[in-house]
């Protein structure tokens, strides 16, 4: 008899950080499960009955913080392995984080073949190691919206031009993203060196 193969689901709003743990998992025994929206997870859930979730935090609709509670306080999802997601340049949450039962939070951009590692390693110590699938199970499944299953043994063999672009695009996001920052903190010192510099506040120090 041919054991399934283990299930993960992963959502995230970045497509490059799906395809990048879509091609860690190539031509492995586990299908991975995705989605980019927060509304679509608990169904998808409900349908997958994964055996590792890996939540970002800023999911659109519903997101990681939402989504985490959510699905720790269901029975059967009580005990498996977790791991969060935390974006580029996005500062953690703490009073959210407070009682989430999780296994990691991993910042992003992370190793895809590091946090891979990981995943298979959390599985391991929640399931018995005799019980690791022979092949990986061929099946589908068909949520409105989600990118659905990707099966280990289908998988690219390589990076394709659309991720190399998506990847591409997301740097130049977060490149812009650190100059409006950096230019906002330099603004701000600025400001506040021209205010300690009038004679008023030289006589006030």
């Amino acid at each position: 008899m041919v054991a399934m193969a283990y299930r993960i689901l992963v959502a995230d709003s970045s497509p490059s950080a799906l395809k990048a743990l879509h091609l860690a998992f190539q031509n492995s025994h586990y299908d991975l499960y995705t989605s980019a929206d927060g509304n679509e997870v608990m169904g998808l859930l409900a349908q997958v009955n994964p055996d590792a979730i890996v939540l970002g935090l800023s999911l659109p609709q519903a997101d990681g913080y939402e989504l985490a509670l959510q699905i720790r306080q269901l029975e059967e999802f009580e005990h498996t392995p977790l791991i969060l997601l935390q974006p580029a340049f996005e500062d953690l949450d703490e009073d959210r984080l407070t009682g989430l039962i999780y296994d990691e939070i991993v910042s992003k951009p992370f190793d895809s073949e590091e946090l891979a590692h990981r995943i298979r390693t959390l599985i391991s110590g929640t399931r018995d190691p005799e019980s690791l699938p022979e092949e990986p199970g061929p099946a589908r499944i068909e949520a409105g919206g989600t990118e659905g299953v990707i099966s280990g043994a289908h998988s690219a063999h390589a990076p394709d031009d659309a991720l190399r672009s998506q990847i591409k695009e997301e740097i130049l996001e977060m490149e812009r993203e650190l100059e409006k920052r950096i230019s906002a903190r330099v603004k701000a010192e600025l400001k506040a060196w021209l205010q300690f510099d009038q004679p008023g506040e030289r006589e006030k120090s």
